[in-house]
């Protein structure tokens, strides 16, 4: 019965946290037009190949559609456990560590997009990708720095050069970029 009642709680958890996930990302879906600048415009043609609210939508929507998975994947389970016995054993206490880490976990995103404008991509990114490392378990501070400036350096470098996607960024380092850039293009 003690095991029952923990599947029970983990299923409903994991039925409330993918709700509001979902419904969040919904909410941003609809919400999207007033929170991304339309893109630049020179002799009336955007200057980047693809529209700046591309991705996000694309981001958004698959938040929406992994979260209806999910709620039905936890309502499927909390049935299934409700009508008959369970012999899985978790306990109460790992049970709050994965729900206090989902909880961080979503904390980081949603601190991520905050931190975008203000301090530039590269720079909120590395203290993500920190974090979310430090929350999967890794404690190699070498493996951590490496992952957390070489990963956004790439992206960044293919999503405005590559992708002519413009990404926010302070100018010290738009400027570092650009005489790199320039390095190697010499």
């Amino acid at each position: 019965l003690m095991a029952r009642v923990g599947t029970d709680v983990i299923y409903k958890r994991e039925l409330i946290f993918s709700s509001v996930c979902g419904l969040i990302a919904l909410a941003g879906y609809f919400a999207l037009p007033s929170l991304v600048a339309q893109p630049k415009l020179l002799f009336g043609r955007s200057l980047s190949a693809i529209t700046p609210t591309f991705f996000p939508q694309y981001i958004l929507l698959s938040i929406v559609l992994l979260s209806v998975f999910l709620v039905l994947l936890s309502a499927r389970k909390l049935w299934s456990t409700s009508t008959q016995a369970v012999d899985h054993t978790e306990s109460a206490v790992a049970t709050d560590r994965q729900w206090i880490s989902q909880t961080i976990f979503f904390i980081l995103l949603v601190a991520y997009g905050l931190m975008l404008k203000p301090f530039g991509f590269l720079i909120s990114s590395c203290i993500v990708i920190s974090g979310i490392s430090l929350l999967l378990g890794n404690r190699n501070i070498f493996q951590i720095a490496l992952l957390a400036i070489v990963s956004p350096v790439c992206l960044y470098l293919v999503a405005t050069r590559a992708m002519l996607v413009s990404l926010p960024e302070l100018n010290p380092i738009e400027l570092f970029y650009s005489h790199i850039i320039n390095w190697f293009r010499a």
